[in-house]
């Protein structure tokens, strides 16, 4: 996880170089809840980790190593040339919105808790979408699948593909169920400088 949090720096830093735009969606509207681009972990978030496993039960060891290495992360953002839509960037949320959630559960509901993380690829481009990529929780494994994303992965093997294969924007892969549509309507290619994202990235 040192490894990604590194290669997330990396990747905004190259962002930056290029203007790409944070905290806005692709259509140039504001989203209604903020999250920092990268929030390293602070003692509020790994208390509310804490919170949260002492509340749900086990998290398992890849999320929690995430909370507890890299903090949150959010990529969503538009690109000055244009950007392909359905590009779902990057976004892990923190725990403290897992424990809203929680909280908003009917008193008395018991069973598998599905722990939000990010917004599906098309609320990340300010389209109505469908559910939220979870985990589900409890689980005490050292990974666990990464729920209701398309590739039906592992949260750690979805971390490679994010982050070493795609830059962050593992959306652009032709195996997006959205491909479909950019297909069919077409929209701006990737800039000259994509590539660059994942140009001498760390393994992990």
């Amino acid at each position: 996880m040192t490894r990604v949090a590194t290669n997330i720096d990396y990747i905004i830093e190259r962002l930056l170089n290029h203007s790409y735009q944070f905290d806005v969606y692709p259509d140039g509207t504001a989203p209604s809840v903020t999250l920092p681009i990268h929030r390293r972990p602070d003692s509020a978030l790994l208390a509310d980790v804490a919170d949260l496993e002492q509340r749900v039960g086990p998290i398992p060891l890849s999320l929690r190593a995430f909370w507890h290495v890299v903090g949150t992360v959010s990529l969503i953002g538009r690109a000055p040339e244009g950007w392909p839509e359905y590009s779902d960037p990057l976004f892990v949320s923190p725990p403290d919105y897992a424990l809203f959630e929680l909280r908003e559960r009917d008193r008395g509901e018991e069973g598998v808790f599905m722990c939000g993380l990010a917004p599906d690829v098309l609320h990340k481009d300010n389209v109505s979408g469908g559910p939220e990529y979870a985990i589900a929780l409890p689980n005490p494994s050292a990974d666990a699948t990464f729920e209701e994303e398309w590739r039906g992965i592992g949260f750690v093997p979805y971390l490679r593909v994010a982050i070493l294969e795609w830059g962050g924007f593992p959306g652009l892969s032709q195996d997006n169920p959205q491909d479909k549509w950019r297909r069919k309507y077409p929209c701006a290619p990737p800039p000259a400088w994509f590539g660059e994202l994942t140009k001498d990235l760390l393994p992990f």
